[in-house]
């Protein structure tokens, strides 16, 4: 996958074995923070003294909050982007629906699971997730429906006529959508809904790919 973000989040990445185990802690502090107290209650001053650093050694790393809640978006897709890789996301092939179903079951198993993924609900349901972050999101689309594309080996002499980009993206809108709804008023995720995502997602291909 091509690089999340430029220019958001952490404004640069530690070196050092120490600094990146502050780092860590920073990164979990903002994630209990966020489950605990909501989006409101980050600030540099609080998640510093919640990660036991100083504010002076967080500034090294993050402009403000918003490069802090950032990160927290940042490292939940690169997460995800890692249990893809390790699933074999793909299009490709006489058994697309095979990889498909196989980057869809990572998809739920990360939003079930995933590293910090509580943090990054609490983040994607609240009125902070904007500016750049909406941006951030985007760029990850952007990126996985271009990888989608270029796997695609073969299709269906029947496909609707429109851009192989627009099916990767409309594909990525019913991944997108389908944990929106399951999260949206279940914490834990509304197994049915999670269930019709996984359904509705791959008829969406069944109408373009072989």
């Amino acid at each position: 996958m091509l690089p999340i973000a430029q220019e958001a989040g952490a404004s640069r990445q530690a070196t050092q074995a120490r600094s990146q185990e502050k780092m860590d802690r920073v990164l979990a502090a903002t994630n209990d923070l966020l489950v605990t107290a909501g989006p409101s209650a980050i600030t540099t001053t609080s998640v510093a003294a919640h990660a036991g650093v100083s504010v002076g050694w967080l500034y090294n790393f993050f402009d403000d909050r918003e490069a802090l809640l950032e990160e927290v978006l940042i490292q939940g897709l690169v997460d995800l982007d890692q249990r893809f890789d390790e699933a074999g996301f793909s299009l490709a092939g006489p058994d697309w629906r095979t990889t498909a179903a196989a980057g869809i079951d990572a998809l739920i198993d990360f939003v079930l699971t995933g590293t910090r993924m509580a943090g990054f609900r609490v983040l994607w349901f609240s009125s902070e997730f904007s500016g750049r972050m909406v941006q951030v999101n985007r760029a990850h689309d952007d990126a996985l429906a271009a990888y989608l594309c270029d796997g695609v080996t073969a299709l269906r002499p029947d496909a609707p006529d429109i851009p192989l980009y627009l099916m990767a993206q409309s594909f990525i809108g019913v991944l997108d959508k389908g944990f929106d709804i399951a999260f949206r008023t279940d914490p834990d995720g509304d197994e049915a809904a999670l269930a019709e995502l996984r359904r509705a997602a791959l008829a969406y291909l069944e109408a373009f790919l072989l």
